[in-house]
């Protein structure tokens, strides 16, 4: 029934008016207004009318007036978008709590779980919507919008605006929920903001602190504020190694994260002709900042440090745009690198990219023994020859207890002006994800891509030949600096590819889960990921988080290790550990004998020590055996002489534990795990 304007007047009319207008809408179930064909609740013009009949004749002719201009206005905005400024300071407080515990207890919707890490975004969870902001008519100019503080503890997250958009969804379904008995709402109606604050970096981020000392005189100090460490390496020197590392840094830093890029290639440092900032000025830091520190270059959001940004006047060889060449020692070259990392002002970073010189010699080892390395981008180009020495770099980083988290295969092919790929240097080694052509793959490819250390085919990717990458590096400006264009969308789809990879590994690895590339692989005993332990029933306990304490006053060690549901401690002694084997963890039968020295002197081999052994009959960097001999008749003398003894995380390989008898040895947290009484898991390769 349509309403006319003899019935609008008489909406407006006195008692008895009131009462003639009821008896007209019994008779229909809705009232439609013309113009704008509004459907009007008959419960909603009932309930004004109601109140109105309890009031004095002024004020109830006042009062139906005011309550048909909201419902009206409320009825059209149904049909655009709901106007809080109608809400009290109140019913907006009411309202906020309200939705906030909805949410809270919206355990079984999956549009509120992290899609990387498989929780809720709520309480219950990761604890990520912090709160929610309801408008009301006591914000005055405010914006008639519902607004969620969303605080993940990165901005490098690439499944975040897929978060966003399903966290707007149920805010508007349960808004049309909350008002449903005072309004009809569609969940269009109701506008939403999510505003995205990333936590702040705290030391409890990282774990690259030896110490807990974190004062402007820790050695320390520098890094206790970055989250993640990145290593891009090659074995192989001229595939494109600098380039990948400083594309990947600027497109981490265009997802919105805090990020730093550190050229540690002190013997030929490329950083200054890949980013010719405007001002590449290295001064020193504030005073308030430790005495002889550095501050960054900032170009397009991220920090910058290399040897060719310092002053060639600083005494260090090669340093400065023009250096010449640096000729430096093993040890020389390992200060130089401490150097650029704890001497750099870097602040708070979600991570920081390091871009290493080809090879594996002391300044990887330097690297992986001084940092805990979250993980590693390989890069290599095609051919059988650069491979070769891939395999190489894969198994030290992973002997190491670093992840090689993505493979990147430079140079790969190129696409001529009719549309063809061709493949100067042979076809991919690997397989890229999607791809299907298996009968291409050698019996070498195959058992490469099954490496135990490799990364899963969907973290390969393969960098055409391309012009406009190379001619960014000819100008000083990066490729992924500049806006994606038509000319090079597979460039550019390559790159976004390898930082979403990179970044949601990373984000497992924050929560202390395995990153995506490595999941459904195990190595083989002596680099197992994960122990059992005979104790603890149907317990599966990672290793990369074991932990290692030392209690001098009593002469033992304590070994934590941990799990999904828990964790497990056990108390060590001196002996049970310098007994066994300091990679393997397998007890020796006699360690003293086999020392090969009659004068008490120690031996040292591998990473831990002066020399490296040849007649272990190993290549590995990590392996670390170090042999003593006593003149000491019993068990107990030998105790005796271990302790007092200090020990230092060494990266995400072990500990170091330098004992009183003089001896230093760097023993891998599998190692420690078995001294725990862990066993490993038998691999499994498919």
């Amino acid at each position: 029934m349509m309403m006319s304007s003899i019935a609008q007047r008489r909406l407006f009319c006195c008692n008895s008016g009131v009462r003639r207008l009821r008896g007209v809408l019994k008779c229909s179930t809705q009232i439609q207004h013309r113009q704008n064909d509004i459907i009007i609740p008959m419960s909603s013009i009932h309930q004004h009318i109601d109140v109105a009949l309890t009031m004095d004749k002024h004020n109830r002719i006042h009062h139906l007036q005011s309550s048909s201009r909201r419902l009206f206005s409320s009825t059209q905005s149904s049909r655009s978008k709901f106007r809080f400024s109608e809400l009290s300071s109140r019913q907006s407080a009411e309202l906020e709590d309200e939705l906030l515990n909805r949410l809270n207890n919206n355990n079984s919707d999956q549009r509120l779980m992290d899609p990387i890490i498989g929780k809720s975004l709520t309480r219950n969870g990761l604890d990520w919507i912090r709160s929610v902001s309801i408008p009301s008519s006591f914000d005055k100019g405010e914006e008639s919008v519902i607004t969620v503080n969303l605080q993940p503890p990165t901005m490098l997250h690439p499944k975040l605006q897929e978060i966003t958009s399903n966290i707007t969804q149920v805010v508007q379904e349960e808004m049309v929920q909350l008002l449903s008995n005072t309004h009809t709402l569609e969940p269009h109606d109701v506008d939403v903001s999510v505003k995205i604050n990333p936590q702040d970096i705290t030391t409890t981020s990282n774990n690259n602190m030896n110490t807990r000392e974190t004062t402007p005189q820790s050695s320390s100090f520098a890094l206790k504020n970055i989250t993640h460490f990145v290593a891009v390496y090659s074995c192989k020197g001229g595939v494109g190694k600098s380039t990948i590392a400083a594309n990947l840094a600027y497109q981490l830093s265009a997802m919105g994260g805090r990020v730093g890029l550190l050229d540690l290639d002190v013997y030929g440092p490329s950083l200054p002709i890949l980013v010719q900032p405007d001002d590449p000025t290295v001064r020193k830091s504030p005073p308030h900042v430790q005495e002889g520190m550095v501050e960054p270059i900032l170009h397009n959001g991220v920090k910058l440090m290399s040897l060719g940004f310092v002053s060639p006047n600083s005494g260090v060889p090669g340093s400065g745009p023009n250096g010449g060449a640096a000729v430096l020692r093993g040890p020389m070259a390992g200060r130089v690198v401490s150097q650029l990392l704890k001497g750099t002002n870097w602040g708070d970073l979600d991570v920081l990219v390091l871009d290493l010189p080809p090879g594996t010699g002391d300044v990887q080892l330097e690297v992986c023994q001084s940092l805990s390395l979250s993980g590693a981008v390989a890069v290599s180009t095609p051919s059988a020859l650069a491979w070769a020495d891939v395999r190489k770099g894969v198994e030290m980083f992973g002997e190491l207890g670093v992840s090689t988290l993505a493979l990147v295969e430079n140079f790969a092919y190129f696409v001529c002006e009719g549309g063809g790929r061709h493949y100067p240097f042979g076809k991919a080694r690997t397989l890229a994800a999607g791809d299907d052509d298996e009968n291409n793959k050698t019996t070498s490819d195959v058992s490469m891509q099954h490496h135990h250390f490799m990364p899963q085919s969907s973290h390969v990717f393969h960098l055409p030949i391309s012009e406009t990458v190379s001619g960014s590096n000819e100008s000083g400006k990066p490729f992924c600096c500049d806006e994606p264009n038509g000319n090079s969308e597979e460039e550019w789809a390559v790159f976004s590819k390898l930082a979403d990879a990179v970044s949601a590994d990373l984000l497992l690895l924050q929560h202390n889960m395995m990153p995506a590339s490595m999941q459904g692989q195990r190595g083989n005993s002596s680099t197992a990921m994960v122990v059992t332990i005979d104790e603890v029933e149907d317990s599966a306990f990672d290793v990369p988080f074991t932990q290692l304490d030392i209690d001098n006053s009593h002469k033992r060690f304590t070994v934590r290790l941990f799990c999904n549901e828990g964790g497990y401690q056990k108390i060590i002694g001196g002996d049970d550990l310098r007994s066994r084997n300091p990679k393997t963890g397998e007890v020796e039968e006699d360690s003293s004998s086999n020392s090969g020295e009659g004068d008490g002197k120690t031996v040292q081999h591998g990473c831990g020590g002066g020399s490296h052994s040849s007649d272990r009959g190993s290549s590995h960097p990590s392996i670390t055996i170090h042999h003593h001999s006593s003149d000491c008749a019993d068990n107990s003398d030998k105790k005796d002489n271990l302790f007092p003894a200090k020990i230092s995380k060494k990266g995400k390989y072990g500990y170091e534990v330098e004992w009183a008898d003089g001896a230093t040895i760097i023993y891998s947290l599998l190692a420690i795990a078995k001294a725990a009484g862990g066993k490993p898991l038998e691999s499994t390769h498919e």
